[in-house]
């Protein structure tokens, strides 16, 4: 009897893989050239010692070109630029999206200068016009970084692509057209941290109010998104030269400035992220919320915003701390602000914290290190004054005469 041939597993598989399984990266070759190969004599190629092979090289991709950031600036009434100002990133490549909205119909363009570059810019394109060119037209100066090549008609739109550039500076924008040059002038911050609206001597400050939030009227109310403060902040302009933004989430006023309101022309031509820029730095800023029950803190759980109305003084906040209905108006006083609240039913003394950025002071309460002590009999309705330990020097504001229409409060949600 024969013995059964027993195959080990491997050389099985070996004997069964078809022939076309091909092994590593070694290409192959189809029966025919197999077959013609078979006693044809191989030529030897002599082969470098492996010390001299060269490793193969693989040719650098070209870099992408950067893609411009867009930035909107609009032609507008009154001989300016909106916004006066943007910032940019030194050797950033930017689009400018330009749009005469001037509703006196004039044409405009607009040159960037090197820094400090925009009136002698503006004497030359007189010079120029002088001499028998026409107004706008393109000028040759070693300061001009870019400009339109045509002037922009009413209601006409343009775009100008251009590189920040790579030295950090103030660099700025101007229209050229006779007359225009001497207040239609911005200010491109690249590198370059931007000061107070108020105290920015790169824009021209005389028409500035024209393009401010509220468009310089007093008292004025709109809802914005504002910095440091919750997402749904109310910013308001009062009567004479004080400014603060409420924050509804917290239900407390977050802080205070006075002079300029606000400039919220980057977050209208923007994708609506950016914050609004207020006219001056605060001159006191909150750190929690003001009233204390007793020994109780508020926390931010316990409060509900229940909305707001609006006399000739300003808005009056609605809101509950728990189950306390509080009314909060903010109103001007000398150098800065007064706090009337109202508390109905409310049957405990309550504390008003206070803080060392302000002085505090109230004809209700008794004043020690932990806050204004106000007593039950008067807490249904007293009154905080809030002032600056220096008086602010901030740009002069004039009111609208009495005879102005009053505006409308804005209560469009950002």
């Amino acid at each position: 009897m024969r013995t059964p041939r027993v195959f080990d597993p491997i050389y099985y598989f070996l004997l069964a893989a078809p022939s076309c399984i091909a092994v590593g990266d070694q290409p192959q070759q189809p029966a025919s050239q197999k077959e013609a190969q078979v006693n044809v004599p191989q030529t030897q190629t002599p082969q470098a010692p492996p010390s001299q092979v060269k490793p193969p090289t693989n040719p650098a991709k070209a870099a992408t070109p950067a893609k411009p950031r867009t930035v909107v600036l609009q032609m507008a009434d009154g001989l300016r630029f909106s916004p006066p100002r943007f910032e940019a990133k030194p050797g950033e490549v930017l689009t400018l999206k330009l749009q005469n909205d001037d509703s006196s119909h004039q044409p405009h363009n607009i040159v960037i200068v090197q820094p400090g570059q925009v009136q002698e810019i503006v004497k030359i394109a007189l010079d120029s016009v002088a001499g028998g060119a026409a107004p706008g037209a393109p000028l040759n100066h070693p300061a001009i970084i870019a400009a339109t090549k045509d002037v922009l008609n009413p209601e006409g739109k343009d775009s100008l692509t251009f590189t920040v550039p790579s030295t950090p500076g103030i660099y700025g924008y101007v229209c050229t057209l006779p007359g225009h040059g001497l207040v239609m002038y911005g200010a491109l911050y690249a590198g370059v941290p931007m000061p107070p609206l108020a105290k920015d001597t790169n824009i021209p400050q005389a028409t500035l109010e024209k393009g401010l939030v509220g468009g310089g009227r007093r008292p004025f109310v709109q809802r914005f998104f504002m910095p440091n403060s919750g997402p749904a902040s109310i910013a308001v302009a009062l009567p004479g030269t004080q400014n603060y933004c409420f924050d509804t989430v917290e239900c407390r006023v977050r802080y205070a400035w006075s002079g300029i309101f606000m400039d919220g022309s980057q977050y209208w031509r923007g994708p609506g992220k950016e914050l609004g820029e207020l006219g001056d730095s605060p001159w006191w800023t909150s750190n929690a919320f003001p009233i204390k029950f007793g020994k109780k803190n508020i926390a931010n759980t316990d409060l509900k915003f229940l909305g707001y109305t609006v006399s000739p003084e300003g808005p009056e906040f609605h809101f509950q701390a728990g189950k306390q209905d509080i009314f909060e108006k903010v109103v001007s006083d000398a150098d800065g602000i007064l706090l009337k609240f109202r508390l109905p039913g409310v049957k405990e003394s309550v504390v008003v914290l206070t803080d060392s950025e302000a002085n505090w002071e109230s004809p209700e309460g008794t004043t020690s290190k932990n806050g204004i002590a106000i007593p039950a009999k008067k807490a249904s309705a007293f009154q905080v004054a809030v002032r600056p330990k220096t008086p602010p020097a901030s740009a002069a504001v004039t009111p609208l005469p009495a005879s102005a229409p009053q505006p409308s409060p804005a209560l469009s949600t950002p």
